[in-house]
Parts: structure tokens; C-alpha cells; sequence
């Protein structure tokens, strides 16, 4: 009688091996970022704060390259820490925006014109602003989660520097729905950006965040 072993591991490393590269040939090209679209981070793009990141972009031309906020990694800080004059009992979360500037703040919003000098990304979604009237609204009793969220440092790519991740398939493009940016975070935010890439993206979601762990 012959016995067959059958190595349980090798298999799965094989199995895995498999899906990686159906993911990363799922060469569906990507239209040209805006102004208010959002980069969904491949599953396996394993680099730093852009492992399963969700970036919304708030500025990009393909002549100066493109500046994004990433919205779903969260810091250990709140804002109160980081910025002086903060009067409230609401315990503010600060974001990690991406690898730029650390020493920066950026804050996207609801509040449109009640922020002298925001900037409109999309309808209903702003960026910036006049930070003392942000200061203002904030210790004049503002409800901050759900309608402003704040960021240190920013994402930043270089001319044509997005255009070649995009080439490689590292992200997909899709579009901002401002309550997932002002309500979600860490990886309920991804899956839910990924959800609205429609079905063909939905091997994305079955994908464990460490294959190597399974």
C-alpha cells in the first residue's frame, strides 16, 4: 500500500502563491486620479501607512504630480495634544495623512463657508481652511467626529510618479462618498472603498492581511 503525505503548508503556500498573482494580474486599467477621487490600496501593497490605505486626493494634475490625505490610519494622538488652544470635553483622534511633513496639520471638512477659505473637494466635502475659526467652532461646542477630521503629514507623488503605481496596478481609482471619509477608519474604511469598486473586486475582500499567517 502506498502512502501519500500530503505537506499542509506547501499547499497553502502554492494556494496563496496563486491568488497573489491573480490579484496582481487583475489588470484592469485606472482612469486618471481628480480632485476628489480616492486610491484604494491594493491588498498586498505592504508599505507602511499605505498597507490597505484609503487616500483621498485633494489636489492632482499630471503636469505637478498629485497630494492626498490618507483617511483611515489613525494616530495615537489627539488633537488637543498637538495643537494649543483646544477647549472641549470630545476626545478629537488625529490621523496619520501620510509620510509627509509630520510637523504639518491638514483637516478635511463639512462645514463649508462656516471655514473662511476652504476648499471644496467634492459637493458636501471640504479641505483647509481658516484654522482660527476651526479653533473657534471647536470650543464653541462643534460636534469634530463625523464632520472634521484632522491629519499630520500628507501623501505626496511626484510627476507621473501615481501614473506608474497606477501602470503597476498597486491602486485602484474610485470616488469619495464623505461619510465613509468622516466616519470610517483602519480597515472597515478599505473594505468599504472596495465595495464600491463593484464585484470584480471582490477577491480583495476574501484576502487575509498576512498570508503568511494562514
Amino acid at each position: 500500500m502506498t502512502i501519500f503525505v500530503v505537506d499542509f503548508n506547501y499547499n497553502m503556500r502554492l494556494f496563496m502563491a496563486d491568488i497573489d498573482f491573480d490579484i496582481l494580474a487583475m489588470k484592469i486599467p485606472q482612469p486618471e486620479p481628480e480632485c476628489g477621487s480616492v486610491l484604494i490600496a491594493e491588498p498586498l501593497l505592504d508599505d507602511g501607512c499605505f498597507s490597505r490605505a484609503t487616500v483621498c486626493v485633494i489636489d492632482h494634475s499630471p503636469e505637478n504630480g498629485t497630494m492626498g490625505l490618507v483617511t483611515n490610519r489613525l494616530s495615537h494622538y489627539k488633537l488637543q495634544e498637538v495643537v494649543d488652544g483646544i477647549d472641549t470635553h470630545e476626545d478629537i483622534p488625529v490621523y496619520v495623512g501620510g509620510p509627509v511633513h509630520h510637523d504639518r496639520l491638514y483637516y478635511i471638512h463639512t462645514f463649508g463657508e462656516d471655514i473662511p477659505e476652504s476648499v471644496e473637494i467634492v459637493p458636501g466635502l471640504y479641505v483647509g481652511g481658516d484654522f482660527d475659526r476651526v479653533k473657534e467652532l471647536i470650543n464653541m461646542g462643534a460636534v469634530v467626529n463625523g464632520n472634521m477630521r484632522f491629519f499630520v503629514g500628507y501623501s505626496g507623488w511626484e510627476k507621473g510618479q501615481l501614473r506608474g503605481e497606477l501602470d503597476r496596478f498597486e491602486w485602484a481609482v474610485g470616488s469619495i462618498d464623505p461619510f465613509d471619509v468622516l466616519h470610517l477608519s483602519e480597515n472597515e474604511a478599505w473594505r468599504e472603498a472596495v465595495k464600491h469598486l463593484g464585484d470584480r473586486y471582490r477577491v480583495w475582500l476574501n484576502l487575509p492581511k498576512d498570508v503568511e499567517l494562514n
